[in-house]
């Protein structure tokens, strides 16, 4: 088994639990996750500053740039560490792999037959629908054999 196939399948079997943990994650409190924490624990922006060794505009700083998405992500990881808290980042595929490939095959698939067929057309010699179907999946086939084709 390849490479590429390993990782599409663990993604695959831990794809329910990572969307249902994106969905969850997704709406950030107001304010932010680090201000929302910050309060939770008690914590003004002068005592985190203190534990982070920063100046508390640069806890405010810190606050402004997670809720406009400026923030690093070293930053992030440095806060979560000084409020003994997991920073969470991840890259979650809105469906399986396999249907993401499928689909991308079919697309250049459906592209590259469009062209044969019309150019077949053109000098009488069309094939019929269910011919051109049967090579068109002969083809998805072959593209999914070798995902990197898909991408280039």
């Amino acid at each position: 088994m390849t490479r590429q196939r390993n990782a599409a399948d663990l993604l695959d079997a831990r794809l329910p639990a990572l969307q249902t943990a994106a969905g969850a994650l997704k709406d950030r409190p107001h304010g932010g996750w680090i201000y929302a924490l910050r309060t939770a624990l008690g914590l003004s922006t002068a005592a985190l500053a203190k534990l982070l060794n920063v100046s508390q505009p640069t806890v405010f700083k810190y606050e402004k740039g997670e809720v406009n998405g400026t923030i690093t992500l070293e930053t992030l990881g440095r806060v979560a560490a000084a409020l003994d808290a997991d920073l969470v980042v991840a890259i979650v595929p809105r469906k399986p792999i396999a249907l993401t490939l499928r689909a991308r095959a079919e697309t250049l698939a459906r592209e590259e037959m469009g062209a044969v067929v019309r150019t077949m057309q053109l000098e009488a010699q069309a094939v019929d629908e269910v011919q051109t179907r049967q090579d068109q999946e002969r083809l998805i086939d072959a593209l999914l054999t070798n995902p990197k084709k898909l991408w280039t």
